[in-house]
């Protein structure tokens, strides 16, 4: 199998589990919000914020088991893959162990003092707290066990395991307040959901591991830690950057004006999956690389793969941000559509500038290490820090979205440029050329037919036969202007 395909059919994977995670999202939330209530479903979504806090205590073995998961999986060596999976495990699952004990101990103080939870709703956030942390446990196996299905290229054991979580997790709390049971029910379905996930995960890595025939080889802790940490601090910096908006909005304004922030901010965080994955299965790929081949073969292999996740993503980007209005009102009603709408536009923007960061980030980690990703991480996270607590409490919601997308546009810039230069030897201008003009051009035209029509929707029927138009079209404009061999390699793998 070539590279190419390797890296399509490991994006097909993650991208047909997050569609199915995204889809049952959209259909079980509004649901959720209208059976907790707006103040409520805030506490909800704080649980799920805190685990993914305590998840952040990886030390970025996640990097070192993609890359040295792939090397032992490419020389065949069991010995080595051994080792890899009991460091990650040590450190992945380990540093989760202790940040949950942490966060157990600190839940009734972060009720009382951190967060604007009403008295009547304190006892209940307490054990949400203490549920993210037992959650969060069970969900670093499932990271570990994530990490490594990359680095074996079992993508497809990854997406099952992404969409078991996105279906049960949604479902058992849908079954709890259908059963007339509240946050506490909920609570308890999340941590059950996460344990039985994370016990398929582990059983998925054991029979990966037995299709290794070799059994030599060895890594040491001190090898595999010197590579981890390097991506460790940029991990740090991405859950400033795409948690802790969350955190300062339950912190410095009200539970109510959380949900409203932190509903469409997690369902648009599911749109940035894609690129992730998209990045993901490009780190092996380019730390399979000999250094033989020279420095066009990256960049060839880095532009076909920009085309292709730019060409898919950015027409969503656009029409969520033409359509916003239309989305939160149909979807979820009420002030959602009102108080929602330019906040979610601009964190549309936000990852729409992401987008281009994320492929730099696995040429980055392929071919050199996570130090500078990380510089470019924490860049972007210290502007946030400096100018949440200004504009957050001015501006509401839009200071929250706002500040965010200033501090992404600084870093991307800064950090592509880098990596074009230093380790691709791409200018900005071949880049636009032969990666933008397809997507540009089929934009231009997706919104000449959106924006006067939108005026047109009223109910799910209009709107999703608007994006399909629009669709089509940039679909056509973006076909014809992809290279010619671009085009024959997608035929030659398209099942019609």
């Amino acid at each position: 199998m070539s590279r190419g395909e390797r890296f399509a059919r490991n994006v097909g994977w993650g991208l047909a589990g997050q569609g199915a995670v995204a889809a049952i999202n959209l259909l079980v939330i509004p649901r959720l919000v209208h059976g907790f209530g707006i103040e409520a479903y805030g506490l909800y979504l704080l649980m799920q914020s805190a685990a993914g806090w305590v998840g952040a205590l990886h030390f970025g073995a996640g990097a070192g088991l993609v890359r040295f998961a792939a090397q032992s999986h490419a020389e065949d060596q069991r010995g080595a893959l051994d080792d890899t999976l009991r460091h990650g495990a040590f450190l992945i699952i380990g540093g989760a162990a202790l940040g949950a004990l942490a966060l157990w101990l600190a839940a009734p103080a972060l009720v009382g003092r951190v967060f604007t939870v009403p008295g009547y709703y304190r006892s209940h956030g307490t054990w949400m707290i203490r549920a993210a942390a037992l959650g969060a446990v069970f969900a670093s196996v499932t990271a570990w066990a994530g990490a490594a299905f990359q680095g074996l290229h079992r993508f497809q054991w990854q997406s099952a395991a992404a969409v078991l979580q996105g279906m049960l997790i949604p479902f058992g709390v849908l079954s709890a307040l259908a059963a007339g049971r509240g946050l506490g029910a909920a609570a308890a379905a999340f941590v059950t959901v996460h344990a039985l996930v994370a016990l398929f995960c582990v059983y998925g890595v054991r029979r990966a591991r037995r299709a290794i025939p070799g059994r030599g080889g060895s890594l040491s802790f001190a090898e595999f830690g010197r590579y981890s940490i390097g991506f460790w601090p940029g991990a740090l910096a991405s859950l400033v950057t795409g948690q802790l908006d969350r955190a300062f909005v339950a912190g410095l304004r009200s539970m109510s004006e959380f949900t409203l922030y932190g509903v469409p901010a997690s369902v648009l965080a599911r749109v940035q999956t894609l690129p992730a994955t998209a990045s993901a299965a490009l780190v092996p790929v380019m730390g399979g690389l000999g250094r033989h081949e020279g420095p066009e073969t990256p960049a060839r292999l880095y532009l076909r793969a920009s085309r292709t996740l730019v060409g898919l993503i950015v027409p969503a980007y656009a029409l969520l941000f033409c359509l916003m209005p239309q989305f939160l009102s149909l979807w979820l009603g009420g002030s959602f559509g009102d108080t929602s709408v330019w906040p979610a536009r601009l964190l549309v923007a936000t990852q729409a500038v992401a987008l281009f960061s994320f492929l730099p980030t696995s040429v980055a980690a392929g071919r050199k290490d996570g130090w500078w990703p990380s510089a470019a991480c924490w860049l972007q996270a210290l502007v946030c820090l400096a100018l949440w607590p200004w504009m957050i409490p001015r501006w509401g919601l839009i200071g929250a979205a706002l500040g965010g997308l200033i501090a992404q546009t600084l870093s991307t810039v800064l950090f592509v440029s880098f990596v074009h230069a230093r380790l691709l030897g791409l200018t900005w201008e071949r880049f636009a050329r032969e990666t933008l003009a397809p997507a540009a051009a089929g934009v231009v035209v997706l919104l000449a037919l959106a924006l006067p029509l939108r005026v047109r929707v009223t109910g799910w029927i209009s709107f999703f036969a608007l994006c399909a138009a629009a669709g089509a079209l940039y679909t056509i404009v973006f076909w014809r202007l992809l290279p010619k061999e671009d085009r024959h390699f997608l035929r030659s793998r398209l099942p019609f």
